[in-house]
C-alpha cells in the first residue's frame, strides 16, 4: 500500500530546504554593503547595571558615552546582572539559523533547571575559522527578572517596553526572548519594507524608461497607421478618377493606334481618279486593311500597273490572274492588287490649336485665291470654341474637293470622280464684280 508524505519534493529536491537556501543567501546579501539599506539595524539604548547608557547597534557597542545620541534611540534594552544569569558554551557545525535556533533549544530544554513556564533563554553566536559556530547561550528564571523590571522602574519612567540583555563574552550582546524585542522587529520590518518599495520603485523607474522608447516608436507607427488609412479614405475618389483617367488614355492610345493604321477611303478614291486614265472604269474595289484589290476595264492593263507603281505610298501592285480581253471588246478585264502605306492614305491625327476663339475663313481652306486683285464676297468663318483643343480632329484632305467640286463632276462622299478642276474666271477690265463659275 503506497504512503502518503508531506515532503514538499519535486524531482528528488526538497523544496523546504531550497527556499531556506534562498532565502539564506538573499539574507546574506542584505548583509553587505550594497543592499546593507534593504535590513537596517535599528540603534538600541542599553541601560547598565551601573546605571549608565550606551547606544548599541546589531548587538555591538557603538559608544561607550551615549549622550544626546543614545537619548534619542527608540528602542531600550534593559542589563540583567550576571547574578541572575546562567550561562552555557555550545559548539556546533556551521548551519542554518533555524536549525541553529532547535538545536539550542533542545539543549536548554535538557540542561534548564527552571520550569517550562518560568524558563527565559537567549544565544549569541561567533564563527570560528574552522567552521564551527560557537554559541554563548544564556539562562534565567522569569520571575527574577519580573522583579528585576519592577526594581528599575525608576529608570524606566516614559521608556517603551524594554527589552532583555545579557552581555556576551564570544559576539554579540544576548537578547533573551519575550520582552520588547517584538518591537525594535517592528521598526525593522518596517524599513525594511521601505527599501523595498524604493527599490520597486526604482525597478519600475528603470522598466519606463526601457520601455518608453519603444513605447513611443509604437505610438507613432499607430498614428501613422491612422494617417495613412485617413488618406487613403480621402484620396479614394481620387484614385478612382485616376484609374478612370488611365484607362480612357488607354483606350485613346488603341484608338490612336487603330486610326493610325486606318487607310482612308476617300483618300485612296481621290488618289484612284486622279491617276487612272480616263479609259479604265473600275467595277469593285475591295480594301481590306492595308491591301487593296481593283477590278474594271481599261485599255492596257499592264500600263495601268505602271500608273500604280509611280504612285507615292503605293507598293506591291501585282496582278492575281491575267488580264483578258474578250473577241471584239474593245477593253481587257483586269484584277490588280496592291498595298497602301498608311502614313499616307492613314487618318491624319491633327490636334487643334489651343486657342480662346479662332476664324478660318472658307476661302483659305479651299485653296482658291481669286486673281488680278479682284474684290470678293467676305467668305464664310468657321469659329471654333474654346476646350476643343483636348480633342483631336480628323483632317480630310478630301474635304478641300468637297467643298470645291470641279463644274460636270461627280462628287460622292469627299472625292471628285470624273472632269478636272476648272480655274476661277479672269475678271474683264473695269469689272469691279466677282468672276463667276461657268
Amino acid at each position: 500500500m503506497p504512503t502518503l508524505s508531506s515532503d514538499a519534493r519535486f524531482l528528488g529536491v526538497d523544496l523546504h530546504a531550497a527556499w531556506r537556501t534562498v532565502v539564506k543567501g538573499w539574507q546574506g546579501l542584505q548583509k553587505r554593503r550594497p543592499l546593507s539599506w534593504l535590513a537596517p539595524a535599528v540603534p538600541v539604548r542599553l541601560i547598565q547595571v551601573d546605571g549608565q547608557k550606551t547606544l548599541w547597534l546589531n548587538g555591538t557597542l557603538v559608544s561607550e558615552r551615549g549622550g544626546a545620541s543614545a537619548s534619542v534611540a527608540r528602542c531600550v534594552a534593559l542589563e540583567l546582572p550576571e547574578s541572575m544569569v546562567l550561562r552555557r558554551t555550545l559548539n556546533l557545525p556551521s548551519m542554518s539559523e533555524q536549525d541553529t535556533a532547535s538545536a539550542v533549544a533542545l539543549d536548554v530544554k535538557s540542561s534548564s533547571p527552571f520550569g517550562p513556564q518560568d524558563l527565559i533563554w537567549g544565544y549569541s553566536v561567533a564563527r570560528s575559522s574552522t567552521g564551527l559556530v560557537h554559541l554563548d547561550v544564556a539562562l534565567a528564571s522569569r520571575k527574577q527578572v519580573e522583579h528585576y523590571l519592577v526594581s528599575q522602574q525608576e529608570r524606566l519612567v516614559s521608556e517603551p517596553a524594554p527589552e532583555i540583555w545579557v552581555r556576551s563574552v564570544l559576539g554579540p550582546a544576548i537578547v533573551m526572548t519575550g520582552y520588547g524585542e517584538t518591537l525594535r522587529a517592528q521598526i525593522e520590518n518596517r524599513w525594511r519594507a521601505v527599501g523595498y518599495g524604493l527599490l520597486l520603485l526604482a525597478f519600475c523607474w528603470l522598466l519606463a524608461m526601457a520601455i518608453t522608447p519603444t513605447s513611443q516608436l509604437r505610438l507613432r507607427a499607430i498614428e501613422a497607421v491612422n494617417a495613412y488609412g485617413d488618406v487613403f479614405e480621402r484620396a479614394r475618389p481620387v484614385v478612382a478618377q485616376r484609374e478612370e483617367l488611365l484607362q480612357a488614355v488607354e483606350k485613346l492610345s488603341l484608338l490612336s493606334d487603330i486610326m493610325g493604321n486606318r487607310i482612308e477611303p476617300l483618300r485612296l478614291m481621290e488618289r484612284l481618279t486622279k491617276a487612272f486614265p480616263d479609259d479604265t472604269a473600275l467595277q469593285s474595289i475591295k480594301l481590306q486593311g492595308d491591301k487593296v484589290t481593283v477590278v474594271g476595264l481599261t485599255s492596257n492593263a499592264s500600263a495601268l500597273m505602271q500608273i500604280l507603281s509611280d504612285q507615292p505610298g503605293v507598293r506591291d501592285v501585282r496582278a492575281p490572274s491575267a488580264a483578258t480581253r474578250m473577241p471584239g471588246a474593245a477593253k481587257e478585264n483586269f484584277m490588280i492588287e496592291f498595298t497602301l502605306d498608311p502614313k499616307l492614305f492613314g487618318v491624319l491625327m491633327v490636334p487643334p490649336p489651343v486657342v480662346q476663339s479662332a476664324t478660318l475663313p472658307l476661302s483659305s481652306a479651299s485653296g482658291a485665291t481669286p486673281s488680278g486683285g479682284a474684290s470678293s464676297p467676305a467668305p464664310a468663318a468657321v469659329t471654333i470654341p474654346a476646350g476643343s483643343a483636348s480633342v483631336a480632329s480628323v483632317v480630310k484632305p478630301a474635304d478641300v474637293i468637297k467643298n470645291n467640286p470641279s463644274p460636270g463632276a461627280a462628287t460622292f462622299g469627299g472625292a471628285t470622280f470624273g472632269g478636272s478642276p476648272t480655274r476661277p474666271a479672269q475678271p474683264r477690265e473695269g469689272d469691279s464684280s466677282p468672276a463667276k463659275k461657268p
